[in-house]
């Protein structure tokens, strides 16, 4: 007997006979993409979609668990003794109302946490991430002969409001489950169809989310001079806020800051007790958050000081979550690439730098042990046109070319890591 790893290309010959495959599974991944473009669920309510992301890892022949940290689920295939992968896409959609005008777009409407309809749609691309788990899946349950070892399946829900990863967790997942020694995510980006990026350390900026309550006076709008206008003190304070990053931050660190909602005010004839914003922050670093929190804090007080208001009625500030940066392991992310390399070619595999986005599937790496993480990107657009932004309603990814790059992509990258079996001679 023998064992160990074997040579490169038996590696690469056996992806070329699974990825030959691709073709015949590609009539039914499309038609389970658009079920789930056209049914999308928001955060934290992915009832129905975890459920058919369940059915697709048990048809695919995974030892399947739902209900992980919420409407998580987790599919187990254990193979043979080698190391364990796991795989994760992200269930949830976003409150925005769909203007694609494709004949599968979605028509769902529900209500926000405050009570204003709204309409549902995959803006940020998961249906395409859930679709190219269940191709890995359906590829990998086929072709189990052809590897060893565990391959672990995350199906996570409310990444948007960055929590599914951390809840997960909680919940057991590296402890009720084979703990992963590697971990692959991806995400979509507005790249052409057909390309990958990758970006070696941090690459994913993290994210705050702070919540300020400004008071003042209420009084009658015509009569300002009586009252202390809440409306005018956040105004000041917006503006302020930008010196934050201008001017009281090193030009060389990634901080971005943005008041992304604000809320006050009933009636054109009333100046308002209170006004109420929402700013998201984004950095590097925990130390940069939380310098920016408390520089928010300063600044905000001293508006409300320099208005009159006595302390008691100074802003009220609040931290509603934070989500780490992103870290790609150097070493994971190499050999990654070289495998993508190989398979796809040089050119369509290209280094990106830092991104001020976020993702909670850095939560995934902070755990102790650290598992080492590899999160890729995904063209979506096509080739000869452009593509909006993520999070636009006009979002529409070309679906063939990405699906079946997503498929290849992470079925290289788990054949990369994972055991062949071992052979006579």
């Amino acid at each position: 007997m023998r064992s160990g790893k074997r040579p490169d290309f038996e590696k690469s010959d056996l992806l070329k006979t699974i990825l030959a495959c691709q073709e015949e599974e590609y009539p039914f991944l499309e038609s389970l993409y658009q079920d789930l473009h056209r049914f999308p669920e928001l955060s934290g309510k992915e009832e129905e979609t975890s459920r058919r992301m369940a059915a697709e890892m048990e048809e695919a022949g995974f030892r399947t668990t739902s209900h992980i940290g919420g409407y998580g689920v987790v599919g187990v295939l254990e193979n043979g003794s080698g190391p364990a992968v796991m795989v994760r896409a992200d269930l949830d959609a976003l409150p925005v109302g769909e203007k694609t005008g494709l004949p599968y777009a979605s028509r769902v409407r529900t209500l926000t946490e405050a009570g204003s309809e709204v309409g549902v749609m995959h803006a940020c691309g998961h249906d395409i991430h859930m679709t190219v788990l269940a191709g890995t899946a359906r590829l990998l349950g086929r072709f189990r002969h052809a590897w060893q070892g565990s391959l672990i399946l995350v199906a996570q829900p409310a990444e948007e409001n960055a929590s599914g990863a951390a809840a997960m967790i909680a919940d057991g997942l590296f402890s009720r489950f084979p703990r992963p020694d590697f971990a692959l995510g991806l995400h979509v980006l507005p790249e052409p169809a057909g390309t990958l990026f990758f970006h070696e350390g941090y690459w994913f900026a993290g994210s705050s989310t702070v919540e300020l309550t400004v008071y003042g006076k209420g009084g009658h709008a015509a009569r300002p001079h009586e009252a202390i206008d809440p409306i005018v003190l956040s105004a000041q304070m917006i503006l302020a806020f930008q010196t934050l990053v201008s001017r009281e931050t090193d030009p060389t660190e990634t901080v971005v800051l943005t008041v992304s909602s604000i809320h006050a005010g009933a009636r054109d004839n009333i100046i308002p007790e209170k006004a109420f914003f929402q700013i998201s922050i984004r950095a590097l670093s925990r130390e940069q958050h939380d310098r920016m929190i408390r520089s928010l804090k300063r600044t905000a007080d001293g508006i409300a000081w320099a208005a009159g208001l006595p302390e008691d009625r100074f802003p009220r500030l609040s931290v509603r979550g934070y989500t780490p940066a992103l870290y790609n392991d150097p070493n994971l992310t190499r050999r990654i690439v070289r495998r993508f390399h190989r398979t796809f070619g040089r050119s369509r595999v290209l280094e990106m730098p830092v991104l001020t986005v976020s993702e909670d599937f850095a939560h995934f790496g902070l755990t102790e042990p650290r598992i080492p993480l590899c999160f890729f990107g995904l063209g979506m657009a096509d080739p000869q046109g452009s593509m909006p932004s993520l999070h636009s309603p006009y979002l529409a990814p070309i679906p063939k070319p990405t699906i079946q790059t997503g498929i290849a992509a992470m079925t290289a990258a788990v054949l990369e890591l994972i055991s062949l079996p071992e052979q006579a001679g």
